[in-house]
């Protein structure tokens, strides 16, 4: 991530080109940039723009009311569909509520009845209360006609007698596809990634791996791959560096490797080798790998935000890449804290921040020997601290934007776990990679794919131990299939991040402490529970090896923690 980065479809390439936005970006002629900032010495700072427009604040409260597919695609062999309304309160993005609304409605009367509507013909009904999210309102699957073109779907929300709003959204239901290798589809619920090969049933995954470079690792030998998968780890992502490079493409060589992965059973985030001027490339391997058994997601560029790639480059090679394979979502890794984001982030399903926060200075570049401000320099972590809350922010801050966007994308996360190299003076501890990857995971990572491999043997060591907690099925059933409460109240030290996921109808939840601190926080740490829930007891301890014990329905430490620790708990709960 670090790296200077079938023809039927010339035409299209041709038209492309001249459908790119030249970079139409603040930087004099000649000047080079990273997020729209100049970095070198003899350049001048600017207003490099693209900073995310914040819709105006509205003096009147305003319903957002928003519906989506539960599922990013469902198959005509799919028995069940649904859609998710959110009827949310906003004073940004929505449309006015009636004059006298004072946040809260005392009768079922005063509840917002909705009408889902296709083909000009209601097709349900639900009854919600304002201010309701994600409530999730079954629908029949089979009224609709199997096809590769979205559904138009239309709610009409009643308030009252007098106050009516609408929102739209589309439903694709997918024939089965002609050689049928896998097909993979995000949960707009919960974020995670489910896939399905031929005679298989859904199954939710969590990515955990490395970008790992081709000419540094894997063109070795194809035992390579054996030896990845028996480390734990459940993806790949081939970086494709040295021969891979070559024109024309050497299949030959490549194929066997995809083939071994899918036989020990590793799932491919394929990098389609995007170049935003000529994408005659990325057709070829599109075309080439959509049916393989082993595809998982598309991945379609990284860091066209820092690059500054014309804005308008993504959005063009994933309507493409949905073209030709609309059975997979398509990802991408975004470098920049606040650069076009809308733009660049439109050509992918999947946003991965690159946050790099350990042992650089974010504020003067040892590189280039300048500073580094939000309108100056390039210190290898975008407008970040240099402290752990770099990731936490990046992710919440995406998270909200996609919000006001009306988008439902999934986030991954890239943790650092590489240095000794321009701006970054060493290697990440084993307990710093831990507390990135987790701390992540509490900001609503659906995956992980840290850079790169291979990586020092410290480093190793601890992401083969993680690997064996974070592929498990106990930890995608509750990261996959239940709700994320983050910040959860934290008394006795401060910076100690805890999050959780709760299943009520199995009474338990997954609980994730992450101690941000350097240094150890003596006192007596306690967590509480999420609203309604209490803490039963401890039912595992899936990571670290702290005493917790329950305390007035919290879970609580005597001993405190040590600097970097963290802990991952199965509890046993109870509403209150």
């Amino acid at each position: 991530m670090k790296l200077p980065s079938s023809l039927s479809s010339w035409a299209w390439v041709v038209s492309l080109r001249w459908g790119l936005a030249e970079a139409q970006f603040n930087n004099p002629e000649g000047v080079d940039i990273w997020c729209g900032k100049a970095y070198r010495p003899a350049n001048a700072s600017f207003n490099p723009g693209g900073w995310f427009e914040e819709p105006p604040k509205s003096d009147v409260p305003l319903l957002n009311l928003r519906v989506k597919p539960r599922m990013s695609i469902y198959l005509e062999t799919d028995d069940e569909a649904s859609l998710l309304i959110t009827t949310a309160v906003s004073d940004q993005i929505g449309q006015p509520l009636p004059a006298n609304y004072t946040g809260t409605y005392a009768y079922d009367s005063e509840n917002l009845s909705v009408d889902i509507i296709y083909d000009g013909a209601a097709i349900g009904t639900a009854v919600l209360s304002v201010g309701s999210v994600d409530v999730e309102v079954p629908i029949k699957l089979d009224q609709f006609t199997s096809g590769l073109d979205g559904l138009n779907i239309s709610i009409r929300a009643t308030l009252g007698k007098a106050y009516t709003y609408e929102a739209s959204t589309e439903i694709f239901k997918l024939p089965l596809p002609e050689n049928y290798g896998s097909v993979s589809r995000l949960d707009n619920l919960y974020g995670g990634l489910w896939v399905q090969r031929e005679d298989e049933v859904w199954r939710h995954i969590f990515p955990y791996t490395y970008y790992v470079q081709w000419s540094l690792y894997w063109d070795a030998n194809i035992t390579t791959l054996d030896d990845f998968a028996a480390l734990g780890y459940n993806v790949i992502h081939i970086v494709p560096t040295g021969t891979l490079g070559d024109k024309p493409f050497p299949w030959d060589q490549f194929e066997p490797y995809l083939d071994r992965a899918d036989e020990l059973g590793l799932y491919l985030q394929y990098d389609v080798i995007w170049d935003y001027a000529n994408l005659t490339g990325m057709i070829e391997q599109v075309e080439r790998i959509r049916n393989h058994r082993s595809l998982l997601v598309w991945y379609q560029s990284d860091e066209p935000d820092g690059k500054s790639n014309p804005i308008n480059s993504t959005g063009i090679a994933y309507q493409k890449i949905r073209e030709l394979d609309p059975y997979h979502p398509a990802s991408l890794a975004l470098n920049c804290y606040d650069f076009y984001y809308t733009d660049y982030a439109s050509g992918a399903d999947i946003i991965t921040p690159d946050v790099y926060p350990i042992s650089t200075n974010t504020s003067y570049s040892t590189v280039y020997d300048t500073v580094c401000n939000a309108t100056y320099g390039c210190c290898g972590c975008d407008d970040c601290d240099g402290t752990f809350e770099d990731i936490a922010e990046r992710l919440d801050e995406f998270r909200r934007r996609d919000e006001l966007i009306g988008w439902s994308k999934s986030q991954w996360f890239a943790p650092q776990a590489f240095g000794n190299e321009t701006f970054w003076t060493r290697y990440p501890t084993a307990a710093e990679e831990v507390v990135m990857t987790l701390l992540a995971v509490n900001h609503g990572a659906k995956g992980i794919v840290m850079w790169d491999y291979p990586t020092t043997a410290e480093i190793l060591n601890v992401t083969n131990h993680l690997a064996g907690v974070l592929t498990s099925d106990t930890i995608a059933d509750f990261l996959l299939g239940a709700p994320l409460t983050q910040t959860l109240p934290v008394a006795g030290g401060s910076r100690i991040d805890a999050a959780a996921w709760v299943n009520k109808g199995a009474g338990q939840a997954l609980v994730s402490i992450v101690n941000m601190n350097y240094g150890d926080v003596g006192a007596a740490i306690e967590v509480s529970a999420p609203d309604g829930t209490s803490f039963s007891s401890v039912a595992e301890t899936l990571w670290g090896d702290i005493q917790w014990d329950i305390e007035s329905g919290s879970v609580s430490s005597d001993m405190g923690m040590l600097g970097l620790q963290v802990s991952v708990l199965l509890m046993n709960m109870t509403a209150t």
